[in-house]
């Protein structure tokens, strides 16, 4: 199965898997090429500062899951997300780093590190094999992995973002962990400055705005309500098409689209397509975003990484917006 695929169907999985989650609680989470830097979020991570042993572990924390885990110690670290190895990164952590998730890419730094498995297939064994002091961990999707590894009296914390506001979460509870508190209000701080910054430009005329995570024969999926892609769009002033739907990630019928016309259609570029190919695909071509030229490319390791960089993903959708 090529490169392609394969991101394409850890997305879907990932869809389906955060799509589950809420349909439990409701009233009857690839990736290849490396974007650009940002100057705050790319400088941090390439630095790697050890931050000193004395600052790590040694914390009780509450993690993402409503979990209390006791961190003795954070000297070895294996992150299961690229959100998470960004983050590590970011607080100037990468030498604790000795695992992570086949989509971890960024920053370079961590091309050197041991991979131990893919985002819905961490190699327990692996894992245990490299003796962690604490594993950076996922959502539900991990879950069956999490619970092989707590059995093994590895220590897990859950540390991946599902909505918007608790990216900032995840960064601080990393940093508590790390011992890195300053740093991690440091980074928090330039996500809200990306916050204010968006909605102080927010464009004079409301615009439709519709993300395609992939489209065609890859199926049209899509971002829909309290995730923080949808969440961001409305922040930088746009409305999304996908406003009423059921699920923060829905697979979302062509003819839906039609009847919504979007003006923008941000369509994902980091496996391969372009504007080009989403204007050719069927259903697609009588849109006015495809029409009028309105269909730009986005990097989704930017975009759709509950990290550090969200703050640079919020600025591109902002400047999208005001073109």
């Amino acid at each position: 199965m090529s490169k392609k695929w394969i991101a394409v169907f850890t997305c879907i999985v990932l869809c389906l898997a955060i799509a589950a989650g809420c349909a439990q609680t409701a009233p009857a989470q690839t990736e290849s090429s490396a974007p650009e830097e940002s100057p705050s979020a790319g400088a941090s991570a390439e630095a790697a500062v050890d931050i000193g042993e004395e600052n790590r572990g040694g914390v009780t924390v509450t993690d993402l899951a409503g979990n209390e885990v006791t961190v003795e110690k954070a000297d070895k670290i294996v992150s299961l997300t690229p959100a998470g190895t960004e983050i590590v990164c970011a607080l100037g952590a990468a030498k604790q780093l000795v695992g992570i998730d086949a989509n971890s890419d960024y920053p370079d730094i961590v091309q050197s590190i041991e991979v131990v498995g893919d985002f819905n297939g961490p190699d327990v064994e692996k894992v245990a094999s490299l003796e962690p002091d604490v594993v950076l961990a996922g959502n539900s999707l991990q879950q069956e992995a999490i619970d092989q590894m707590k059995n093994l009296g590895i220590t897990v914390v859950s540390v991946e973002a599902t909505s918007f506001e608790d990216i900032p979460k995840a960064i601080e509870l990393v940093g508590e962990i790390l011992g890195a508190q300053d740093t991690a209000e440091t980074v928090n701080g330039e996500i809200d400055a990306a916050v204010r910054l968006a909605e102080e430009n927010r464009p004079a005329e409301e615009k439709t705005v519709y993300y395609a995570m992939s489209f065609g024969d890859q199926g049209n999926w899509t971002s829909g309500p309290g995730s923080f892609i949808n969440t961001m769009i409305e922040m930088a002033g746009g409305k999304c098409v996908t406003a009423d739907a059921e699920y923060p990630w829905i697979e979302y019928p062509v003819e839906d689209l039609m009847v919504a016309n979007p003006d923008i259609i941000l369509v994902d570029s980091s496996m391969g397509s372009t504007a080009e190919d989403l204007g050719n695909a069927q259903g697609y071509q009588d849109l006015d975003a495809v029409k009028n030229g309105s269909v730009y490319e986005v990097d989704a390791n930017v975009l759709t990484r509950p990290g550090p960089r969200i703050a640079e993903a919020l600025t591109m959708i902002s400047e999208i917006l005001n073109k």
